[in-house]
């Protein structure tokens, strides 16, 4: 496998070209972000505040949405409420995380449990393991995002707070997911061709219309509530500092890392776990290629640290899947026979 001399993404990364210093083509093209500024999202913020709080801030417990909350209500002196939308597979070392956040900070934490990834999973999982493919494993996913949009949107109506502040960053590392799942760069053609492929994916009405309001809640916008403003800091306003953040929510909040994971990243919920895995055997790489990508792109990291966080942190140990598959209910040995449909 043949790596971007400047960043690390391999050569089986979609759309990726190298020039003849073996250069990618997403370093040549890469711009840095320009920000607006901490007075620009304060203002923004108060601009729509409500009366008893200015804003929702979309908790997960994970490392970025953790420092989102301290950075609004400790540098920015806003009035926060913590909202999580569980999706059945959090686990309990987040859980804790975000009760002892919540307490360290002073700010009420509210969590809702929503049913749509847990009543969609066992169906996907199945029907992949029967007809493998890589751009089917974001399939999986399906019901988690409507349950944090509609959740976090149902909340802010209900408690009139018209702001949510989410703690997405431009360093995600999960736009190849898209990209291999479209067709023709259409997603409905991504999803037609997936059904035409495997027809037992629509053969579930309930994960086919919770994918259908999924798909136009938060990719085509249309069932969003006009009157609440979605905004991410870390997107537009500030610059997200990954040694700032690690430290921040370790040494001030208390906040502790997946004692089965290395990196203090993803570590917020299973699936996503059993997913990298999952990407890493069948493409040959998975987010954590493409976010140190991102963060050596940034000037935050040197390639070589990159490629050693890489081989550290992008793997996991065979107890970790065995446990993730032992809770969902699936036999280990059909798992494995389904791995081997992928190489």
């Amino acid at each position: 496998m043949n790596r971007c001399k400047v960043c690390i993404l391999p050569d089986t990364y979609p759309g990726i070209h190298f020039d003849e210093k073996g250069v990618c083509n997403f370093c040549l093209s890469y711009k840095p972000r320009k920000y607006r500024g901490r007075k620009r999202l304060k203002e923004d913020i108060l601009k729509y505040a409500g009366e008893k709080y200015d804003c929702v801030v979309c908790f997960s417990g994970g490392r970025d949405s953790s420092f989102l909350l301290w950075y609004l209500v400790k540098e920015l002196g806003l009035r926060a409420v913590a909202y999580s939308a569980d999706n059945g597979f959090i686990p309990d070392q987040t859980k804790h995380n975000m009760k002892r956040i919540a307490q360290n900070l002073g700010v009420r934490l509210v969590v809702e449990e929503h049913k749509y990834l847990k009543k969609c999973l066992d169906h996907h999982l199945k029907t992949w393991l029967q007809k493998p493919t890589a751009a089917s494993i974001g399939m999986f996913c399906v019901g988690c995002r409507l349950g944090i949009d509609l959740g976090a949107q149902k909340f802010a109506v209900r408690e009139r707070i018209p702001v949510i502040a989410f703690g997405g960053t431009p360093f995600e590392g999960m736009d190849y997911k898209i990209n291999i799942f479209k067709k023709k760069g259409s997603l409905i053609k991504g999803m037609i061709d997936q059904a035409l492929n495997n027809p037992k994916w629509v053969h579930n009405p309930y994960t086919v219309v919770t994918q259908v309001k999924e798909f136009l809640i938060h990719y085509r916008r249309v069932l969003r509530n006009k009157n609440i403003r979605r905004i991410s800091p870390f997107c537009r306003y500030v610059r997200w500092e990954e040694k700032i953040v690690d430290a921040v929510n370790m040494n001030k909040l208390d906040w502790e890392k997946n004692p089965e994971l290395e990196s203090t990243w993803r570590g917020d919920c299973d699936v996503f776990i059993l997913k990298s895995f999952l990407y890493k055997k069948a493409l040959g790489f998975n987010d954590f290629d493409d976010g140190l990508s991102a963060l050596i792109r940034d000037k935050q990291i040197s390639r070589e640290e990159g490629l050693k966080r890489l081989h550290k942190e992008g793997k996991f140990s065979e107890d970790i899947i065995i446990r993730i598959l032992d809770n969902l209910g699936i036999d280990q040995l059909d798992f494995k026979g389904s791995l081997k449909k992928l190489y």
